[in-house]
């Protein structure tokens, strides 16, 4: 077991990232609030893209709950470069970009926090 400090921003992301996969297998049935922030970033359209997203998300979640320090470190990377590549999409397409800055700062205190250890 980790200490808090190193525990909770890997718990806080995997939160996160399962929310994400959570949201887009119910199509925001349960939590509309955030589903309405992914369709904002990449619509749910039946696209290979938006059917493996749900995928991928849970994936990394359950690596970041479960896994051992390399594969949450892996896991928390990988999150991390979605979360840049996300923001990069949104500042070149001129849209709010504020809640991608969020995540990417979240990804990076906890790949920050993983590489301390």
């Amino acid at each position: 077991m980790f200490p808090l400090h190193v525990s909770l921003p890997v718990y806080m992301l995997s939160c996160v990232v399962l929310l994400g996969g959570f949201s887009r297998f119910t199509h925001g049935k349960y939590t509309p609030g955030w589903y309405a922030f992914q369709e904002y970033h990449s619509p749910d359209d039946g696209s290979t893209i938006a059917t493996i997203t749900p995928i991928i998300d849970t994936v990394m979640g359950l690596m970041l709950v479960f896994g051992n320090r390399a594969v949450k470190l892996s896991a928390a990377a990988i999150s991390l470069s979605f979360f840049t590549m996300g923001l990069l999409i949104q500042l070149q397409a001129g849209k709010e970009y504020w809640g991608d800055v969020a995540l990417v700062g979240l990804g990076a205190v906890t790949v920050a926090v993983l590489l301390r250890r």
